[in-house]
């Protein structure tokens, strides 16, 4: 085996022949042997197999399940046994403990930041965002988005992953900023904008942030505006990457417009459940993974990256799922009926703790209900599908509600003349009827689909069953009663 070095950012692991060396630390993957400046360490079968694992993935998140998957592979075992024998092998590493990262609710690393010269641009700091970033791990069944987004990355400025609530863009940005990284040697910095609400306090997250892109010195973060930002910047080559943006969007697009404008070599990277709507944005629509037919067979069922998410989250917390037939179908089943949509899938998988997969598939009717249990170190938002669409429905303006709302009615497609005969009246007439769609589809709520000439539009499942529990909820019989059938 050639030396080869890692390509992940921040990271010096190197593989020679059959041993990998992580700073000082030496593992003999023939000899089975570790060792610390040269000096042999006794270490546990188990828990060398856990290094070996953490090493072989260049820095890179391993999530629990892998970890249990690759070193436990046809055993089932308690979650508590990785960290028991982590805790063994931190103690064993001394002064080298740091090496071995836990990210909170993720997964764990092999890290060690690289010790470079001052570079220019970045003030000769290393890209602790993404160095530290969780979710390192490529998702599953994105590869093609990644590919596709590294391809627009190279060739723009500004990029903006859109999709709806839970599809999975967060996690798309880090992973696609970490390969940014590895790819180019320039840094990433990720600014999550989650919780901010006021343009003093935006500001300030990204002037703490970014401090460390400038070409030199601080910046005073009681007199930060945009311009002086951009101006600070412009010597800088790196990834900015604003994260969870849809509710400071105006701001957020200001900020990037003048980036791009008075910049030469800063990229920008935004999440957002709706775009920028700038001159030099490009954006990439985050779709749904994709779901199996109802007929589909076993082989294919399996294939879909669905399904397979559901079953890494089942295994994840070790639900016993048999694999035969009915429960692929039931599970196939489950995956349609929430659209794909990744945190939905997440969170029903997350119900097998203490339902079966039949009653968890039988109360999909309610999915406001039976879709909570997010992890713990997630956004609120993110830990229930309720949360998720409360999110969204309160940066809709007064039209958008009562339209969103309304078009809940059509269990179906429907096109835009049948929208506007079956919603329209005189509180909401004909052009804001279609103003309000545009705004729905621009924000994922609304979903088009274009056939030549014709569009037609429709809901995902969840987010028809959110707008009528909030018809429900407000008593707007009479409303509804104005749908068609």
């Amino acid at each position: 085996m050639n030396a080869v070095e890692s390509a992940a950012s921040g990271f010096d692991t190197v593989v020679q022949r059959s041993v990998i060396e992580v700073g000082n630390i030496q593992i003999d993957l023939d000899g089975r042997t570790l060792r610390r400046r040269g000096e042999t360490i006794p270490v546990g079968s188990r828990a060398f197999d856990i290094l070996v694992v953490l090493a072989r993935a260049n820095g890179r998140l391993v999530s629990k399940d892998q970890l249990m998957r690759e070193v436990w592979p046809h055993t089932f075992v308690e979650e508590n046994n990785i960290q028991v024998h982590l805790s063994c092998l931190r103690k064993l590493l001394g002064d080298e403990r740091g090496l071995i990262v836990t990210v909170p609710g993720r997964g764990y690393q092999l890290s060690r930041r690289r010790h470079e010269p001052q570079g220019e641009g970045t003030g000769g700091r290393r890209n602790e965002a993404v160095v530290r970033m969780a979710g390192a791990c490529a998702p599953i069944g994105r590869e093609d988005a990644l590919t596709a987004i590294g391809d627009l990355l190279t060739g723009t400025r500004v990029l903006t992953l859109v999709g709806e609530g839970g599809v999975g863009k967060s996690t798309l940005a880090t992973e696609a900023a970490r390969r940014f990284t590895a790819h180019s040697g320039e840094p990433a910095y990720i600014i999550s904008l989650a919780g901010l609400l006021d343009r003093a306090d935006v500001l300030n997250a990204i002037a703490r942030q970014c401090d460390r892109g400038a070409s030199a010195g601080s910046m005073d973060i009681a007199s930060f505006d945009i311009a002086s930002f951009v101006e600070r910047l412009k010597p800088t080559r790196a990834l900015l990457v604003f994260d969870n943006a849809e509710h400071v969007i105006a701001l957020v697009a200001e900020l990037v417009d003048a980036l791009a404008t008075c910049t030469e070599h800063v990229r920008v990277l935004v999440t957002s459940r709706e775009p920028l709507r700038i001159m030099s944005e490009r954006t990439f629509r985050v779709s749904p993974l994709d779901v199996p037919e109802p007929h589909a067979s076993r082989t294919e069922t399996i294939s879909f990256a669905s399904v397979q998410l559901f079953e890494s989250r089942a295994y994840a917390i070790q639900a016993h799922l048999d694999k035969s037939d009915a429960q692929l179908r039931c599970i196939g089943d489950i995956c349609r009926r929430l659209d794909g949509n990744p945190l939905a899938i997440e969170l029903a998988a997350a119900r097998l703790t203490a339902l079966s997969l039949d009653d968890i598939h039988q109360r999909l009717d309610d999915p406001m209900i039976m879709l909570v249990g997010g992890y713990r170190t997630a956004l609120p938002r993110h830990c229930s599908m309720q949360a998720s669409f409360d999110w969204s429905y309160g940066l809709l303006d007064t039209e958008q509600q009562t339209l969103y709302r309304r078009i809940s009615a059509f269990d179906d497609a429907f096109t835009l003349e049948e929208m506007c005969a079956a919603v329209c009246d005189g509180q909401l007439t004909v052009g804001r009827a279609v103003d309000a769609a545009s705004a729905l589809v621009a924000k994922s709520l609304l979903n088009v689909k274009f056939d030549g000439a014709f569009a037609c539009y429709w809901l995902t499942n969840t987010a028809r069953a959110y707008a009528r529990g909030l018809c429900r909820h407000d008593g707007l019989v009479k409303e509804r009663s104005l749908m068609v059938a």
